[in-house]
């Protein structure tokens, strides 16, 4: 199998909760690599071995997976990982809607943040000025859900804004004022940042190109669309033909 500079990796599901793939994408070339079944470390192991060769492997991009990682670490020793920014920050994203259910269950939240979480969520700059407003009336009544979506954004704009130079200083001063300020939630999801702090900031020895598995994602959607075509591909074997010849995945 051809080695790409960059590589991507991810799983998708056959049949969620029980059957699971995974993706193998050269992030250069933009094309889908291999298709194969299973998610855990030996699977991975399996598919990573079949690569022509394992050392010309730069970098590998991939969502917080322990396994994902262990098998990388174990086939391709000269590869560093990068932890996907987009699910960092989607981690991150989690525990501000775990804030927010925590305060709609309360008698003040139950109808004033009834169907407004999004505006919580999405990207600032993606709400308009109107949803903007309502935001932030909704942020003066629910303090603590304000604070949580500051640091939400705050860890938006370091991705946006560091450098190799600044990545750490500015991270541990980020982790910093969670421990500090942040809900509980979010003080929760910091185990992340002590687990994979090697591999978030190696995000910032990419620059400029902004290393990441957008690209294995929106194929990953692709083969959702290829699996409701074909009723579910009942063979596996099928279904990798037909996401390869396409290029998906």
């Amino acid at each position: 199998m051809p080695t790409p500079r960059y590589l991507g990796i991810d799983e998708f599901a056959r049949r969620k909760g029980h059957r699971y793939g995974t993706i193998l994408c050269d992030l250069v070339g933009h094309h889908v690599l291999e298709v194969s079944a299973g998610r855990k470390q030996a699977d991975v192991t399996r598919v990573l071995e079949r690569l022509t060769d394992c050392e010309a492997v730069e970098a590998v991009s991939m969502d917080m997976s322990r396994t994902y990682r262990e098998a990388v670490q174990l086939c391709l020793p000269r590869a560093r990982i990068v932890a996907d920014h987009f699910h960092v920050i989607q981690h991150v994203g989690k525990a501000v809607k775990k804030v927010m259910s925590r305060w709609a269950k309360q008698a003040q939240g139950q109808h004033a943040l009834d169907g407004q979480f999004h505006l919580f969520l999405r990207n600032q700059q993606d709400l308009t000025a109107e949803e903007e407003q309502t935001r932030a009336t909704l942020a003066q009544a629910f303090p603590e859900i304000a604070v949580a979506w500051q640091l939400k954004e705050a860890l938006r704009t370091w991705y946006a804004t560091a450098t190799a130079a600044t990545a750490a200083s500015e991270l541990d001063a980020w982790v910093a004022t969670v421990k500090r300020d942040g809900p509980a939630e979010l003080r929760k999801a910091l185990s992340a940042f002590r687990d994979w702090r090697r591999e978030i900031l190696a995000f910032f020895d990419f620059l400029p190109m902004r290393l990441s598995n957008g690209f294995v994602e929106g194929k990953n959607n692709r083969t959702k669309a290829i699996m409701r075509q074909g009723y579910g591909y009942r063979n596996r074997h099928n279904l990798r033909l037909r996401i390869l010849m396409e290029g998906v995945a």
